[in-house]
């Protein structure tokens, strides 16, 4: 008998987006290291501890569309810039 919100066999969304997530991670970490902070810098300009952007950089976490807009004006990148960044990687993957 399944569940009201899915069986046994259901996957979760992030474990659908584990490698889109991680490379997302790998993005957000690659621009904070061009702004020159450190994740302890950067946490203390969001007011999170440093293992929250330790999840997301290392893909272990996943973020919202405001947590995400915060984190890029935190390291005074355009979110913008870093969607078109992941959307290119995307693609890359896409490609047999």
């Amino acid at each position: 008998m399944t569940s009201r919100h899915g069986g046994s066999d259901r996957v979760s969304t992030k474990a659908k987006l584990a490698d889109e997530i991680a490379i997302l991670g790998q993005l957000l970490t690659s621009a904070r290291e061009r702004a020159g902070l450190k994740q302890t810098e950067l946490a203390v300009k969001l007011g999170v501890p440093p293992s929250y952007l330790s999840k997301v950089e290392n893909g272990t976490r996943r973020l919202d569309v405001i947590e995400f807009i915060r984190i890029a004006e935190a390291m005074g990148v355009s979110p913008a810039e870093i969607v078109g960044e992941l959307q290119q990687e995307l693609r890359k993957k896409k490609q047999p």
